[in-house]
């Protein structure tokens, strides 16, 4: 049988070596016979302590990296040898050279043919960096020139290695040669090689003017660099073999049978370690192998190859990266064998068994190419549940799995072989039909919203929970995402129309959706600059005329122009950044009322609005007793608005019971038009209430109307609150208060309107003097 031309290639790569080998050994010996004959003689404490140290710097070699397994490694104890060649006569520094070069390949734990290749190397290298440096020096010792020749040795020792190492490796694997000898770290090995062996030279230098222990001094540096390439080595090194595990593990994800798995642990194991000979077998590792135990299959396997240290890394981390190729291989036999329950799990919401966004997915793609052929109609309905956030907050997680497994339940009842329905993620379902009439999809909208609005009892717990829904229709062109897109946008202007309802796309809806996230990005960037800004709306005793407190209201000019607060402040909520937007309004305020403080004369009331959500912020008790403590003589009262409602929960309550405690007062704020009932009142620590203005409105016209607001104050009076009355903007509605003025106390246009805090200071400067002049009067 013929050799291949790769047998060919290896034949012809070893007999390259033997030569190089022989010739350096032919080298050596000339050396030897030649130092003979000379009278001259170096100690043989000496001529031991640089063959040690030509073996020990050896051991700390730069790795030039190749794109295949192989790698050329060149050594810096070419240091020692131009100590040498300064040091003594060129024929006894070259066998010394050769000795240490000897050591230094027995020692070694490589293939035969790399050592012969690198004894010759090392000893032809060193005898032309001898020649170079005795040529160029000449008889100047000590100088500039011989700095230079130095220099000259240095860079021909490194170009006869790299070039003869590039040949060999040319021979070997067929590549061109100007591939191997031109490598991405070339250039920064020439770098650092010729300034590293000037070392020697300054061993040299320090030899001569020194005591023979002062090249001790030289100790520190040596170390120093010699652990330093070895790092830069193993640091490259060890890049690259994460690189090859993160491959491994990437491709492990597409293996389909066990023997793809082992095929690939044998390729990346070689990759890994740069070994051709790794085998997978069921035996473990003996004597000079590593090996690691692949779990996973059904009988024990291990992946082996042999032990080796070289300069880029050890056996023992060529061990620890097969234990992580291993890992892999063993991840990748559990997937095969858990293949159909990950199959259902990957397509399944686990909670709900319902299809996932995944398959919903799949199966509006096939419903939409389907439509195009046969020119049937396509409608996904998207779903989000109304009241879910607050299920989770006051009865836990559990008990909101519980509603989602029964919501699902309702939803695939109702939906039947009518269409596919899906969970999205968190609160959200959506429902895809295909074949079905426009009129047929509403009617079935309309009957899942019903169903989703059905009580429910969970835990012993009764509950009501609405949804919104959008409907996309399919159009020519659409996509399967691009469809659950147009429907996200339909349930999103269902949730902003009032909640509840269903809501059919329209392309208008697109660019609404478009504007409202730059406000929110706006909103956000207006609050990480603090731009926003703080109006102060007096509120007034109604039979005094004085003003007895003010509201801190947020106020924010987008681009200069200012943006109305019941279009910011709902976003925010929406956009989760009210609580940021609630601290920023409560330290502002905190630093004004040191003003206030000095323009007011009695009690004062400083209210500002805050969110239901701010009363589950841990920190937020903290902070309003810092606001408490800063304005000293100004109260401060916390307005929460009705029309959110507030969850009974003991955690809120305890909050509320904190803020009082801590000096700070409660107001109901649009009282009247939420949830109000006297038992709500009695459960809550408050101290105010505000009548919404919409009770106010029509006082002064219709006798229904003022009785209705009397017995609101009449409540609150007699539960021992305090009564603001809001929306006063006629002099009528003023007059018609004016019976229940005791105690009562009024807000709106008529008396003040909102206003920055500098014209707030000018008015209460106003009302102190018009206080004192009807004090005086009196």
């Amino acid at each position: 049988m013929s050799d291949t031309p790769a047998d060919t290639r290896v034949t012809k790569g070893l007999l390259f070596n033997l030569v190089i080998c022989l010739i350096g050994i032919a080298v050596a010996v000339g050396c030897v016979v030649a130092a003979v004959s000379d009278t001259h003689t170096v100690p043989a404490l000496m001529s031991i302590g640089g063959v040690a140290l030509t073996v020990v710097v050896a051991r700390f070699p730069i790795v030039l990296d190749r794109a295949d397994r192989g790698g050329i490694e060149i050594g810096f104890d070419s240091t020692i040898l131009i100590f040498m060649l300064c040091t003594f006569h060129a024929t006894d520094a070259l066998v010394m050279w050769s000795l240490g070069v000897l050591a230094t390949q027995l020692a070694a734990d490589k293939r035969l043919a790399s050592r012969l290749f690198n004894v010759g190397v090392g000893i032809i290298a060193g005898a032309l960096a001898a020649v170079v440096l005795t040529e160029v020096r000449g008889d100047s010792i000590g100088t500039a020139r011989e700095l230079a020749a130095v220099a000259l040795a240095a860079a021909a020792y490194f170009s006869t290695d790299l070039v003869l190492s590039a040949v060999s490796v040319t021979i070997s694997s067929g590549r061109r040669f100007t591939r191997n000898l031109v490598q991405r770290q070339t250039l920064v090995a020439i770098a650092c090689f010729v300034p590293f062996d000037t070392l020697g030279y300054l061993a040299a230098v320090v030899h001569r003017a020194t005591p023979w222990w002062g090249l001790s001094l030289l100790g520190v540096p040596l170390v120093t660099l010699l652990v330093a390439t070895r790092a830069v080595t193993r640091g490259q090194e060890n890049a690259r073999r994460l690189t090859v595990l993160f491959d491994a593990a990437v491709r492990a994800q597409t293996l389909t049978t066990r023997a793809e798995v082992e095929a690939a642990l044998v390729d990346d194991a070689g990759r890994l370690l740069r070994l051709s000979q790794v085998a997978v077998r069921s035996t473990a590792p003996g004597r000079s192998e590593i090996g690691a135990l692949v779990e996973g299959g059904r009988t024990p396997t291990w992946v082996i190859a042999k032990a080796l240290d070289r300069a880029r890394s050890t056996s023992h981390a060529d061990e620890q990266g097969l234990k992580a190729l291993a890992a892999v291989a063993a991840e990748a036999l559990s997937r095969l064998g858990l293949t159909e329950e990950m199959v259902h799990i990957a397509r399944h919401d686990p909670l709900t068994d319902l299809p996932n966004r995944g398959i919903l997915l799949d199966r509006v793609t096939r419903a939409l190419e389907t439509a195009s052929a046969t020119e049937r109609p396509v409608g996904l309905l998207f779903i989000d549940l109304d009241a879910f956030k607050p299920i989770n907050d006051r009865y836990g997680h559990e008990a909101g799995d519980q509603v989602l497994v029964e919501l699902a339940g309702r939803l695939r009842s109702c939906v039947g072989d009518m269409g596919t329905v899906a969970r999205l993620g968190g609160d959200e379902f959506a429902v895809l039909f295909e074949r079905r009439r426009p009129l047929e999809i509403e009617v079935m909208c309309d009957r899942l919203l019903a169903a989703l609005r059905e009580e429910l009892c969970v835990d012993g717990h009764t509950m009501s929970i609405g949804a919104s829904a959008g409907i996309a229709f399919a159009s020519p062109g659409d996509t399967a995402t691009g469809l659950v897109r147009k429907a996200d946008l339909a349930m999103y202007a269902s949730k902003v129309a009032g909640k509840g309802e269903v809501e059919e796309y329209v392309d208008t809806m697109g660019r609404s959706r478009l504007e409202r996230l730059e406000l929110v990005d706006d909103l956000r960037r207006a609050l990480d600059r603090a731009e926003l800004d703080i109006a102060y709306q007096p509120i007034v005793a109604v039979d005094t005329g004085r003003i007895v407190g003010v509201e801190a209201l947020a106020r924010w000019r987008r681009g200069g122009v200012a943006v109305p607060p019941d279009l910011f402040i709902p976003t925010a909520e929406d956009a989760g950044l009210i609580v940021e937007l609630g601290e920023q309004v409560l330290a502002t305020a905190t630093t004004d009322a040191r003003a206030l403080r000095a323009a007011v004369d009695g009690p004062f009331l400083l209210a500002v609005n805050i969110s239901a959500r701010q009363l589950r912020e841990p920190t937020f008790v903290d902070s309003v007793r810092r606001a408490v403590s800063a304005m000293r003589g100004i109260t401060l009262v916390l307005e929460v608005t009705e029309r959110q409602g507030i969850d009974l929960d003991p955690r809120v309550l305890a909050t509320m019971e904190a803020i009082c405690a801590a000096g700070a007062e409660i107001a109901i704020d649009d009282f009247g038009v939420g949830f109000s009932s006297i038992s709500y009142l009695h459960d809550l620590p408050v101290q105010h209430i505000k009548a919404d203005a919409t009770l106010a409105q029509d006082i002064d016209t219709d006798e229904r109307a003022l009785a209705l607001l009397r017995s609101v104050i009449a409540m609150g009076r007699t539960l021992g609150f305090g009564v603001v009355v809001e929306g006063i903007e006629r002099e009528s509605q003023l007059a018609a208060l004016a019976a229940d003025g005791d105690d009562l106390l009024a807000q709106g246009f008529l008396l003040h309107r909102p206003m920055p805090v500098s014209e707030l200071l000018v008015v209460l400067a106003t009302d102190r003097l018009a206080g004192t002049v009807a004090a005086e009067s009196a």
